[in-house]
């Protein structure tokens, strides 16, 4: 009698750049165990996303802006009935570790050794090939196919270029003045831009950039995209240049090129990670990768958009 197919219940509920590191792990995992039936846990905001990875052979929502508690109790109720062989939770938060111990799921890994009791594994070496890093692999991430959200990109020969224009805190946002100079340089060289983000600072920071650059080859498409048609987008573009955001994460793992432009923060995947994106530019200030989101100096001010065109010229040629 063969033996019967490991149900794995995987754990990785938000954020976007978290779930697209996690993605990398799931991808790996069905690689060296293509038997396994991989279950992902994740909150509805990024279930589309989850859904278009071949990988994963089904998806579990959390409604949390809906369901809140009373949903991850229902969730857990449900987990502890399904029977699945392995948990793998790629938060190791309080939560989640939580979520682990009462799951009633006998082998819980976890790559953070956080508290005792609640994973029994660390190592993940018999999950997956260990010995290969994210930043070696091509691509980790597929786009989400028959997003319509109401825009299209010209097949009009043009290279184009994903402009991730905004950030989780001031000091990480390269200058409205500096993306109006970027934009002005690429629409003379006849590159197509998209300004690409959300929220009401980026969308008047659009506003800036488009006044201030005066061309036809500037599009505004801040808050104009879901998430899977944000991934969609960008799947579009021939290079991205971005801080450290979910844009330029979703970027990488599409094996776009990127133009990385950091600050006070450093992604949190490493060295070989932001030498795998193509090109980086780093501000001037001592203190650089300090972590600290408050301060008076804008660092990303420094960097200069004549030498970022410069590197999104040449990414988009080789």
């Amino acid at each position: 009698m063969a033996d019967k197919r490991k149900e794995v219940l995987f754990l990785r509920f938000s954020s976007l750049g978290d779930i697209i590191f996690a993605n990398y792990t799931a991808m790996r995992v069905k690689e060296k165990h293509p038997d396994f039936r991989l279950t992902w846990l994740v909150d509805s905001l990024y279930a589309g996303i989850v859904r278009a990875q071949p990988w994963v052979d089904a998806v579990m929502e959390w409604d949390r802006k809906n369901t809140g508690n009373r949903g991850y109790l229902e969730l857990l109720r449900k987990v502890r009935r399904m029977g699945f062989d392995i948990l793998v939770d790629m938060h190791g938060s309080d939560r989640s570790s939580l979520f682990s111990l009462l799951s009633g799921i006998k082998k819980r890994y976890c790559p953070i050794h956080r508290f005792p009791f609640t994973h029994t594994d660390f190592d993940f070496s018999d999950l997956m090939d260990t010995s290969r890093e994210m930043s070696e692999c091509g691509s980790y991430l597929c786009a989400p196919r028959g997003v319509s959200d109401g825009w299209r990109v010209p097949k009009d020969g043009r290279k184009k270029l994903g402009l991730a224009i905004g950030a989780s805190a001031a000091v990480k946002r390269w200058p409205v003045r500096r993306w109006i100079e970027f934009c002005r340089l690429a629409s003379e060289a006849g590159y197509g831009t998209y300004l690409m983000g959300s929220g009401a600072d980026e969308a008047r920071a659009a506003r800036e950039i488009c006044e201030g650059a005066k061309s036809p080859l500037v599009t505004d498409m801040v808050g104009r995209t879901s998430i899977e048609g944000s991934i969609a987008l960008v799947s579009e573009m021939d290079a991205v240049i971005s801080g450290d955001t979910g844009l330029m994460h979703i970027a990488r793992a599409l094996g776009k090129p990127v133009a990385g432009l950091f600050g006070p923060n450093f992604p949190g995947a490493g060295t070989m990670y932001m030498e795998s994106l193509g090109a980086c530019f780093f501000c001037g200030c001592p203190e650089k990768g300090c972590e600290k989101l408050e301060c008076s100096r804008l660092c990303l001010e420094d960097i200069g958009a004549s030498e970022v065109f410069a590197a999104a010229k040449r990414l988009t040629q080789r």
